[in-house]
């Protein structure tokens, strides 16, 4: 237990013992005639300090093995009976704490006469017992609200951990992907005997770089996002050479804005798949990046092979699609066959770039 833990508790039982103290204190009856209203309060606050010897132990058995075993088994009967014999329990104490102790001792009075009425005498049993079911009630209360609140917070600490292990699951599937298509470009440029493939080997390593580096980071600038998309599109360059026309435009208001790594570039990888790679001839791929009063805007055209009836895609589509399902709930997406080509729009909230 920490050190505020402790000052909660005494605080709670200070301001108890101060609260029944003064509702105990024998403030009437000729037998206290004598003494002063503070001499009174002393007396009261003395023998509250004798009840609490009992309270407290009892209090802490039902915050600490009843509640507890409730929360285990789900048994709420079992947890109001367990803690009505508690608090007959705490009235039998109490009756021989107050007849042996409190009344003879502190008060220095006569203990009252045994109750032999049989209605009377439940009718005290009640009245006692409410001296110690309150306490117990109000107690128990607020253990289940902070019992309530721990499971919450697991709960949402054991959702965040599996969301972060399915993102860390679609990254490690992503970032073996990314490389599979980088080393198909290269490959092309190596069969092809290019004197390009040096600087293709220099804009892989700073692709790779950026994946081992930046990619473990949940939240990246976006600026770096769109330098991964321009070496890509170098990259496509050097393969295509002429008969490629890579269209890339970018309209920003401001650059401190934050984004998931390889967030984008799966929609790229796409067009060129899909797209460009199954294209005869000349070829084509235009995007558009608009980032705009806290929001982003993404379009990805490319042509679409006359064998191509329909959108396809693959392990990188399908995981961004996930990552956007997990980090970006309110973003919206269209995956659009319009005639001779495909079109995708992505549009989503974004969060300024904080620093560390």
């Amino acid at each position: 237990m920490n050190h505020r833990r402790i000052l909660l508790h005494l605080a709670f039982w200070l301001a108890y013992g101060l609260y029944d103290g003064y509702l105990n204190a024998p403030i009437s009856g000729s037998s206290y005639e004598h003494l002063s209203f503070g001499e009174k309060m002393m007396l009261a606050y003395l023998a509250e300090m004798v009840v609490l010897l009992y309270k407290v132990p009892i209090t802490y058995f039902v915050l600490y093995f009843l509640v507890p075993q409730y929360f285990r088994k789900r048994n709420l009967p079992l947890l109001v009976v367990s803690i009505i014999g508690v608090a007959i329990v705490g009235t039998l104490l109490a009756k021989l704490v107050w007849f042996n102790v409190i009344y003879p001792y502190i008060y220095e009075v006569p203990s009252p006469e045994p109750v032999t009425n049989l209605a009377r005498m439940l009718l005290r049993w009640l009245w006692n017992s409410l001296d110690i079911l309150p306490l117990l009630s109000v107690a128990s209360a607020i253990k289940f609200f902070r019992l309530g609140l721990a499971s919450a917070e697991r709960e949402k600490q054991l959702v965040a951990e599996k969301l972060q292990s399915e993102l860390n699951f679609l990254r490690a599937q992503t970032n073996p992907h990314f490389l599979f298509n980088t080393l198909n470009n290269l490959y092309h440029l190596a069969r092809k005997r290019s004197e390009d493939t040096p600087d293709a080997i220099l804009k892989l390593s700073e692709l790779l770089r950026f994946m081992i580096y930046d990619c473990t980071a949940t939240q990246i600038p976006i600026s770096k996002e769109v330098k991964v998309i321009r070496d890509y599109l170098e990259l496509e360059r050097l393969r295509y050479g002429e008969r490629l026309t890579a269209n890339f435009q970018v309209d920003m208001d401001v650059e401190n804005h934050s984004i998931a790594p390889l967030l984008l570039l799966p929609f790229v990888e796409n067009a060129f798949k899909h797209g460009a790679s199954e294209t005869r001839g000349d070829t084509w791929v235009s995007i558009f990046l608009q980032v705009k009063n806290d929001r982003l805007q993404l379009r990805v055209e490319n042509p679409k092979a006359l064998s191509n009836g329909e959108i396809v895609e693959g392990i990188g589509l399908k995981n961004v699609k996930r990552q956007l399902e997990l980090l970006y709930p309110k973003h919206s997406l269209t995956l659009d066959n319009q005639g001779d080509k495909f079109v995708a729009n992505l549009n989503l909230p974004l969060e300024p770039l904080t620093h560390d």
